[in-house]
């Protein structure tokens, strides 16, 4: 992962705007140890920490337009940048670099802000028009990046993490009483609220431009997902077809892949779309007693029978416990799942092997349905009911009235 921060500003203050995003630079440079990147105009300044993945000597950022009128920063990975790529060189653009994230300029180029359309993969991205002094920001179709806000009348910060924005000093630390609530009701906090007030993230799907001149801001979101056109044919078939074409394309890097394998289905299923792309190894995690919650012997069954190298990492209890306050930590938005402790072990494991790209099956039990727990919820819930998600229930409105009273 890389990650990005920047600001932009009515204020003439560009030495304090420069200041205030290297501080968030510095806060983000866990994310990306390889370089680092700066964009700085009168009233914008934009900076990125960079994970190198694809290109890895010459794919820096940031990444420019022919006439350096257009610049990018990104935390991505554009699956389909190859075809990207070679469509745009038909139309006449010249590559400096085989970075994924150079599409993104060009792109910009020809489709405005309309680009983001174009991108199969997971990105947070900032970009600045220097002709039209206008900045971008967009954020993938599912959220899998992140990319927090801070808005004043006439100034605008944002970061890949919340830590990032509050080590700027421009936001307070004051607790959101509702985001408070909704996180002991659904055990995370939905988007756009955070846990600090004032602070929000750009929602998934969703572009944003600022214009500097006139501070004119739209927002737009550009992808739905009950919008999907019906799928003909055999489910079974059509889903299949569509798995293995995007195992051809998310396995593109320059630097070691793995998998994180849980024994699930979900990751066993990635794991045999991707076993004769050049995987570097299967990674799991286990726990001492192999208890019977310890799916590291399937895993390792997995692995065996893909023909692909195999490492079990051990869990004790002792060891969440010593570790918790540092994973706390390293969570922008508190999300109470039991499985955060392993993915962390198994995310180090692979940093200490020097694998920097893992691929795993979060979510797919989810979009899949693979917890009984989820069919009945289905079965009891209206679909109206999970509209609580995008705005303020009533019990959301008597904690942000109670929070007043109290103060």
């Amino acid at each position: 992962m890389c990650g990005i921060a920047g600001a932009l500003s009515r204020r003439g203050d560009d030495e304090l705007l420069k200041r205030r995003v290297f501080t968030m630079t510095e806060a983000l440079r866990h994310r990306g140890p390889d370089s680092a990147g700066f964009v700085d105009a009168p009233g914008v300044s934009l900076s990125v920490r960079r994970l190198a993945i694809i290109d890895v000597e010459h794919g820096d950022q940031p990444l420019y337009s022919e006439d350096r009128q257009i610049a990018a920063i990104a935390n991505c990975e554009i699956y389909n940048h190859v075809e990207l790529r070679e469509q745009l060189i038909r139309r006449g653009h010249t590559f400096a670099t085989h970075s994924d994230a150079e599409v993104i300029v060009h792109l910009y180029e020809e489709h405005g802000a309309a680009f983001v359309e174009q991108l199969r993969g997971m990105f947070a991205i900032a970009l600045w028009d220097a002709r039209r002094k206008r900045l971008l920001l967009a954020r993938d179709r599912m959220g899998e990046k992140p990319l927090y806000l801070f808005e004043t009348s006439d100034a605008l910060y944002f970061a890949s993490e919340m830590k990032a924005l509050l080590a700027s000093g421009v936001t307070s630390r004051e607790l959101d009483p509702v985001a408070v609530h909704q996180f002991l009701h659904f055990s995370f906090i939905p988007e756009p609220r955070t846990a600090i007030r004032g602070i929000r993230k750009l929602p998934a799907a969703t572009w944003m431009t600022f214009d500097l001149d006139d501070w004119k801001v739209e927002e737009r979101r550009y992808w739905n997902m009950e919008d999907a056109p019906p799928i003909a044919g055999d489910p079974a078939t059509a889903i299949r077809d569509r798995l293995d074409d995007i195992a051809e394309i998310v396995v593109r890097s320059d630097v070691p892949v793995g998998i994180a394998l849980s024994g699930g289905l979900d990751s066993t299923a990635i794991a045999a779309l991707v076993a004769k792309k050049g995987i570097a190894r299967c990674i799991s995690v286990g726990y001492p007693g192999r208890p019977e919650n310890d799916e590291s012997g399937f895993a390792e069954e997995t692995a065996r029978a893909l023909d692909l190298p195999f490492m079990r990492v051990e869990l004790a209890a002792s060891e969440v416990a010593a570790t918790f306050e540092d994973l706390i930590a390293r969570q922008d938005d508190p999300i109470a799942d039991i499985a955060a402790a392993g993915y962390a072990a198994v995310a180090w494991a692979a940093h200490e092997t020097g694998t920097k790209v893992l691929l795993q099956g979060q979510g797919g039990d989810e979009l899949f349905w693979g917890y009984p727990w989820v069919v009945e919820a289905v079965k009891k819930t209206r679909r109206k009911n999970h509209l609580v998600f995008y705005e303020l229930t009533p019990q959301d409105q008597a904690a942000e009235r109670l929070f007043r009273d109290d103060a």
